[in-house]
Protein backbone atom coordinates (compact mmCIF):
# COMPACT_ATOMS: atom_id res chain seq x y z
CA UNK A 1 0.00 0.00 0.00
CA UNK A 2 1.03 3.81 -0.96
CA UNK A 3 1.95 5.38 2.67
CA UNK A 4 -0.51 8.69 3.13
CA UNK A 5 0.72 11.90 3.00
CA UNK A 6 2.47 13.45 5.49
CA UNK A 7 0.29 16.03 6.65
CA UNK A 8 3.01 18.99 7.06
CA UNK A 9 0.60 22.16 7.65
CA UNK A 10 1.68 24.56 10.05
CA UNK A 11 0.26 22.63 12.93
CA UNK A 12 3.01 19.97 12.55
CA UNK A 13 5.88 22.94 11.90
CA UNK A 14 4.34 24.88 14.28
CA UNK A 15 5.10 21.76 17.08
CA UNK A 16 8.50 20.53 15.51
CA UNK A 17 9.58 24.34 16.63
CA UNK A 18 8.22 24.42 19.74
CA UNK A 19 9.69 20.61 20.78
CA UNK A 20 13.45 22.19 19.42
CA UNK A 21 13.18 19.04 17.06
CA UNK A 22 16.23 18.86 14.76
CA UNK A 23 16.06 19.59 11.05
CA UNK A 24 17.70 18.69 8.17
CA UNK A 25 20.42 21.57 7.67
CA UNK A 26 21.69 22.53 4.78
CA UNK A 27 25.47 20.95 3.25
CA UNK A 28 27.73 23.72 3.77
CA UNK A 29 27.68 25.12 -0.04
CA UNK A 30 30.09 26.69 -2.35
CA UNK A 31 30.84 29.83 -2.00
CA UNK A 32 29.93 30.88 -5.62
CA UNK A 33 26.40 28.89 -5.32
CA UNK A 34 25.60 31.60 -3.00
CA UNK A 35 26.35 34.27 -4.69
CA UNK A 36 23.01 34.90 -5.83
CA UNK A 37 20.92 33.54 -3.67
CA UNK A 38 19.16 35.24 -1.74
CA UNK A 39 16.34 35.25 1.31
CA UNK A 40 13.21 37.77 1.28
CA UNK A 41 11.06 37.71 4.89
CA UNK A 42 7.45 37.70 3.34
CA UNK A 43 5.83 40.24 6.03
CA UNK A 44 2.30 39.01 8.07
CA UNK A 45 -0.29 40.65 8.83
CA UNK A 46 -1.71 42.14 12.06
CA UNK A 47 -2.05 39.58 14.74
CA UNK A 48 -0.54 36.76 12.62
CA UNK A 49 2.64 35.61 14.68
CA UNK A 50 3.85 32.47 12.95
CA UNK A 51 3.70 31.53 8.86
CA UNK A 52 4.88 28.60 6.06
CA UNK A 53 5.01 30.28 2.45
CA UNK A 54 3.86 26.65 1.32
CA UNK A 55 3.14 27.41 -2.59
CA UNK A 56 4.00 29.59 -5.28
CA UNK A 57 2.09 29.92 -8.53
CA UNK A 58 4.49 29.43 -11.63
CA UNK A 59 4.92 32.84 -12.74
CA UNK A 60 6.17 33.94 -9.13
CA UNK A 61 3.40 36.20 -9.15
CA UNK A 62 1.35 34.60 -5.81
CA UNK A 63 2.51 32.79 -2.84
CA UNK A 64 0.30 31.37 -0.13
CA UNK A 65 0.71 29.37 2.75
CA UNK A 66 -0.22 29.11 6.52
CA UNK A 67 -0.48 31.19 9.25
CA UNK A 68 -1.30 30.71 13.21
CA UNK A 69 -2.83 33.70 15.20
CA UNK A 70 -2.84 33.47 19.05
CA UNK A 71 -4.98 34.82 21.12
CA UNK A 72 -5.73 34.31 24.55
CA UNK A 73 -3.50 31.31 24.29
CA UNK A 74 -5.94 29.63 21.70
CA UNK A 75 -3.85 29.07 18.68
CA UNK A 76 -5.89 29.56 15.19
CA UNK A 77 -4.78 29.08 11.72
CA UNK A 78 -5.72 31.22 8.70
CA UNK A 79 -4.92 31.00 5.20
CA UNK A 80 -2.54 33.69 3.67
CA UNK A 81 -2.12 34.93 0.33
CA UNK A 82 0.97 37.09 -0.63
CA UNK A 83 0.96 39.50 -4.18
CA UNK A 84 4.45 41.07 -4.04
CA UNK A 85 4.34 42.83 -0.61
CA UNK A 86 0.68 42.49 0.22
CA UNK A 87 -0.93 39.74 2.06
CA UNK A 88 -4.26 38.81 2.74
CA UNK A 89 -5.56 36.62 5.94
CA UNK A 90 -8.57 34.48 5.43
CA UNK A 91 -9.84 32.79 8.46
CA UNK A 92 -11.21 28.93 8.11
CA UNK A 93 -11.17 26.15 10.28
CA UNK A 94 -9.96 24.54 7.21
CA UNK A 95 -6.51 26.06 7.25
CA UNK A 96 -4.17 23.07 7.80
CA UNK A 97 -2.07 23.37 4.76
CA UNK A 98 -1.75 24.58 1.12
CA UNK A 99 -0.60 22.66 -1.90
CA UNK A 100 -1.10 24.73 -4.74
CA UNK A 101 -1.76 28.02 -6.03
CA UNK A 102 -2.27 28.82 -9.85
CA UNK A 103 -1.30 31.64 -12.07
CA UNK A 104 -4.95 32.71 -11.29
CA UNK A 105 -4.14 32.83 -7.82
CA UNK A 106 -6.66 30.06 -7.05
CA UNK A 107 -5.48 27.95 -3.91
CA UNK A 108 -6.09 24.50 -3.02
CA UNK A 109 -5.07 22.81 0.23
CA UNK A 110 -6.27 20.32 2.99
CA UNK A 111 -7.78 20.64 6.63
CA UNK A 112 -9.21 18.73 9.09
CA UNK A 113 -12.92 18.48 10.64
CA UNK A 114 -14.42 16.14 12.62
CA UNK A 115 -10.78 14.30 12.20
CA UNK A 116 -11.60 13.52 8.44
CA UNK A 117 -8.65 15.52 5.80
CA UNK A 118 -11.05 17.16 3.25
CA UNK A 119 -9.73 19.25 0.29
CA UNK A 120 -10.69 22.58 -0.12
CA UNK A 121 -10.32 25.36 -3.14
CA UNK A 122 -10.10 29.28 -2.62
CA UNK A 123 -11.46 30.79 -5.57
CA UNK A 124 -13.05 34.76 -6.07
CA UNK A 125 -13.01 35.42 -2.22
CA UNK A 126 -14.49 31.95 -1.50
CA UNK A 127 -13.51 29.29 0.03
CA UNK A 128 -15.19 25.85 -0.48
CA UNK A 129 -14.87 21.91 -0.37
CA UNK A 130 -13.97 20.11 -2.76
CA UNK A 131 -16.73 17.08 -3.18
CA UNK A 132 -15.42 13.44 -2.60
CA UNK A 133 -16.51 10.20 -3.44
CA UNK A 134 -18.71 8.31 -1.48
CA UNK A 135 -15.99 5.13 -1.68
CA UNK A 136 -13.14 6.96 0.33
CA UNK A 137 -12.46 8.87 3.69
CA UNK A 138 -9.83 11.24 4.12
CA UNK A 139 -9.25 12.88 1.31
CA UNK A 140 -6.19 15.35 -0.34
CA UNK A 141 -5.96 17.76 -2.95
CA UNK A 142 -2.08 17.95 -4.38
CA UNK A 143 -2.08 19.31 -7.82
CA UNK A 144 -3.87 22.40 -9.83
CA UNK A 145 -2.83 23.72 -12.94
CA UNK A 146 -2.99 26.95 -15.37
CA UNK A 147 -6.74 26.09 -16.21
CA UNK A 148 -7.85 25.13 -12.72
CA UNK A 149 -8.11 21.58 -13.15
CA UNK A 150 -7.17 19.48 -9.64
CA UNK A 151 -5.58 16.42 -8.69
CA UNK A 152 -5.18 14.21 -5.07
CA UNK A 153 -5.78 11.19 -3.54
CA UNK A 154 -8.36 9.27 -1.02
CA UNK A 155 -8.20 6.68 1.30
CA UNK A 156 -10.55 3.59 0.67
CA UNK A 157 -10.21 1.74 3.45
CA UNK A 158 -12.03 -1.93 3.09
CA UNK A 159 -9.26 -2.26 0.55
CA UNK A 160 -6.47 -0.37 2.34
CA UNK A 161 -5.74 1.37 -0.77
CA UNK A 162 -5.20 5.20 -2.09
CA UNK A 163 -7.26 6.36 -5.26
CA UNK A 164 -5.83 8.76 -7.47
CA UNK A 165 -8.70 11.47 -7.92
CA UNK A 166 -9.17 14.66 -10.13
CA UNK A 167 -11.40 17.91 -9.98
CA UNK A 168 -11.94 19.13 -13.88
CA UNK A 169 -11.92 22.75 -13.72
CA UNK A 170 -14.79 22.55 -16.18
CA UNK A 171 -17.10 20.77 -14.06
CA UNK A 172 -16.38 21.68 -10.18
CA UNK A 173 -19.09 20.01 -8.52
CA UNK A 174 -17.80 16.98 -10.19
CA UNK A 175 -14.55 14.25 -9.26
CA UNK A 176 -13.47 11.50 -11.50
CA UNK A 177 -10.90 8.63 -10.43
CA UNK A 178 -7.77 8.70 -12.28
CA UNK A 179 -8.14 5.13 -14.06
CA UNK A 180 -6.92 2.23 -14.44
CA UNK A 181 -4.48 3.15 -12.20
CA UNK A 182 -5.51 0.82 -8.87
CA UNK A 183 -3.40 2.07 -5.04
CA UNK A 184 -2.23 5.15 -6.43
CA UNK A 185 -2.04 8.98 -5.81
CA UNK A 186 -2.04 11.64 -8.07
CA UNK A 187 0.45 14.41 -7.48
CA UNK A 188 0.57 16.96 -9.78
CA UNK A 189 -1.43 18.19 -12.88
CA UNK A 190 0.09 19.90 -16.00
CA UNK A 191 -1.35 22.85 -17.99
CA UNK A 192 -2.18 20.17 -21.11
CA UNK A 193 -4.19 17.82 -18.54
CA UNK A 194 -1.62 15.19 -18.09
CA UNK A 195 -1.51 13.74 -14.15
CA UNK A 196 1.60 12.80 -12.40
CA UNK A 197 1.93 10.32 -10.15
CA UNK A 198 3.00 6.84 -7.97
CA UNK A 199 1.16 3.54 -7.78
CA UNK A 200 1.33 -0.03 -7.81
CA UNK A 201 3.86 -0.85 -10.75
CA UNK A 202 2.96 -2.51 -13.83
CA UNK A 203 4.63 -5.81 -12.54
CA UNK A 204 2.11 -5.70 -9.30
CA UNK A 205 2.93 -5.01 -5.79
CA UNK A 206 5.08 -5.08 -3.81
CA UNK A 207 6.81 -2.59 -7.19
CA UNK A 208 5.92 0.80 -7.28
CA UNK A 209 6.49 3.12 -9.92
CA UNK A 210 5.48 6.93 -11.22
CA UNK A 211 3.40 7.74 -14.09
CA UNK A 212 2.29 10.05 -16.73
CA UNK A 213 -1.13 9.79 -17.54
CA UNK A 214 -2.43 11.43 -20.67
CA UNK A 215 -5.43 12.97 -21.28
CA UNK A 216 -6.33 10.47 -24.04
CA UNK A 217 -5.63 8.02 -21.46
CA UNK A 218 -2.22 6.49 -22.37
CA UNK A 219 0.61 6.22 -19.32
CA UNK A 220 4.01 6.64 -19.36
CA UNK A 221 5.71 4.52 -16.39
CA UNK A 222 8.65 6.26 -14.83
CA UNK A 223 10.86 3.86 -13.21
CA UNK A 224 13.99 3.06 -13.14
CA UNK A 225 15.60 -0.52 -14.09
CA UNK A 226 16.75 -2.52 -11.56
CA UNK A 227 14.79 -0.23 -8.87
CA UNK A 228 11.77 -2.36 -7.54
CA UNK A 229 10.20 1.40 -6.11
CA UNK A 230 10.03 4.78 -7.68
CA UNK A 231 7.94 7.44 -7.20
CA UNK A 232 7.12 11.08 -8.99
CA UNK A 233 5.70 13.50 -6.51
CA UNK A 234 6.34 16.84 -8.54
CA UNK A 235 5.77 17.57 -12.36
CA UNK A 236 6.01 20.49 -14.74
CA UNK A 237 6.18 21.14 -18.19
CA UNK A 238 8.09 18.32 -19.67
CA UNK A 239 9.35 17.20 -16.56
CA UNK A 240 8.40 15.03 -13.52
CA UNK A 241 10.79 14.53 -10.29
CA UNK A 242 10.48 12.24 -7.29
CA UNK A 243 13.01 9.41 -6.33
CA UNK A 244 13.92 5.65 -6.18
CA UNK A 245 14.73 2.93 -4.01
CA UNK A 246 16.69 -0.61 -3.64
CA UNK A 247 13.58 -2.22 -1.82
CA UNK A 248 10.28 -2.58 -2.37
CA UNK A 249 9.89 -1.48 1.17
CA UNK A 250 9.55 2.44 2.35
CA UNK A 251 13.00 4.31 2.85
CA UNK A 252 14.60 7.54 2.04
CA UNK A 253 15.53 6.27 -1.62
CA UNK A 254 17.96 8.58 -3.80
CA UNK A 255 16.47 11.55 -6.04
CA UNK A 256 15.52 11.09 -9.60
CA UNK A 257 14.05 12.98 -12.26
CA UNK A 258 12.28 12.10 -15.58
CA UNK A 259 11.82 13.57 -18.74
CA UNK A 260 8.04 13.09 -19.73
CA UNK A 261 8.28 13.14 -23.52
CA UNK A 262 10.85 10.11 -23.55
CA UNK A 263 10.66 8.63 -20.49
CA UNK A 264 14.28 8.58 -19.93
CA UNK A 265 15.78 8.71 -15.64
CA UNK A 266 18.23 10.99 -14.71
CA UNK A 267 19.45 10.88 -11.09
CA UNK A 268 19.31 14.10 -9.11
CA UNK A 269 21.97 15.44 -7.21
CA UNK A 270 21.79 13.19 -3.74
CA UNK A 271 22.62 16.45 -2.08
CA UNK A 272 19.39 17.63 -2.96
CA UNK A 273 17.72 14.56 -0.92
CA UNK A 274 15.22 12.38 -1.46
CA UNK A 275 12.18 14.09 -0.54
CA UNK A 276 11.25 16.45 -3.45
CA UNK A 277 9.26 19.67 -3.58
CA UNK A 278 8.77 21.07 -6.86
CA UNK A 279 10.43 21.15 -10.38
CA UNK A 280 10.37 23.77 -13.05
CA UNK A 281 9.40 23.96 -16.80
CA UNK A 282 13.26 23.56 -17.39
CA UNK A 283 13.69 20.76 -15.21
CA UNK A 284 15.69 22.19 -11.68
CA UNK A 285 14.51 20.46 -8.92
CA UNK A 286 13.52 21.48 -5.37
CA UNK A 287 14.99 19.58 -2.04
CA UNK A 288 13.98 20.25 1.54
CA UNK A 289 16.32 22.99 1.59
CA UNK A 290 18.39 23.03 -1.71
CA UNK A 291 17.92 23.62 -5.43
CA UNK A 292 19.33 21.21 -7.72
CA UNK A 293 20.73 22.38 -11.30
CA UNK A 294 21.72 19.19 -12.82
CA UNK A 295 25.07 18.44 -11.16
CA UNK A 296 24.93 21.82 -9.43
CA UNK A 297 23.76 22.31 -5.83
CA UNK A 298 22.66 25.57 -4.31
CA UNK A 299 21.84 25.23 -0.73
CA UNK A 300 19.22 27.72 0.40
CA UNK A 301 20.57 30.20 2.88
CA UNK A 302 19.36 31.37 6.50
CA UNK A 303 20.49 29.00 8.77
CA UNK A 304 21.79 31.81 11.76
CA UNK A 305 22.76 31.48 15.60
CA UNK A 306 19.13 32.74 15.83
CA UNK A 307 17.75 30.26 12.87
CA UNK A 308 17.93 26.48 13.27
CA UNK A 309 17.00 25.66 9.88
CA UNK A 310 15.18 26.51 6.41
CA UNK A 311 12.50 24.83 4.87
CA UNK A 312 11.66 24.55 0.98
CA UNK A 313 7.67 24.56 0.41
CA UNK A 314 7.83 25.14 -3.64
CA UNK A 315 9.52 26.48 -6.67
CA UNK A 316 8.11 28.99 -9.49
CA UNK A 317 10.05 28.62 -13.33
CA UNK A 318 11.98 31.88 -12.23
CA UNK A 319 13.26 30.12 -9.76
CA UNK A 320 11.79 31.89 -6.82
CA UNK A 321 11.69 29.57 -3.62
CA UNK A 322 8.91 29.99 -0.94
CA UNK A 323 9.40 28.15 2.21
CA UNK A 324 9.84 29.44 6.19
CA UNK A 325 13.18 29.39 8.70
CA UNK A 326 12.49 28.35 11.96
CA UNK A 327 13.77 30.11 14.40
CA UNK A 328 11.73 31.37 18.09
CA UNK A 329 8.82 31.06 15.32
CA UNK A 330 8.02 30.25 11.64
CA UNK A 331 8.59 33.07 9.28
CA UNK A 332 7.43 32.93 6.00
CA UNK A 333 10.24 33.85 3.06
CA UNK A 334 11.43 33.65 0.04
CA UNK A 335 14.29 32.97 -2.10
CA UNK A 336 15.59 34.29 -5.44
CA UNK A 337 18.58 33.57 -7.59
CA UNK A 338 19.41 30.24 -6.33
Amino acid sequence: MIGQRVFAGAAVGLLTAALGLPGTAAADPRRDSLRYCALHPLPLPAGVTHGEAQAVDPTGRFVAGIGTRITDGVWEQVLLIWQGNRVTAVDTPLAGEVTGINPAGVVIGNGSMSATYRPWRYQDGLLTELPVPGTVSNVWAEGINARGDIVGHGSVEATETQLPLRWPADRPDAVETVGPLTDGIANAVLDDGSVVGTSVGPSGPPSYAGWVRRPDGGIRWLSVPGKPRAWASAGRGDWAAGGVDDTPEEGDGTPQRWNLRTGAATPVHPAVGWRIYGVTASGVVLGESAVGHGDRVTPLPGVTNKIRFVRAGAIADNGMVVGWTVGDRLTPVRWTGC
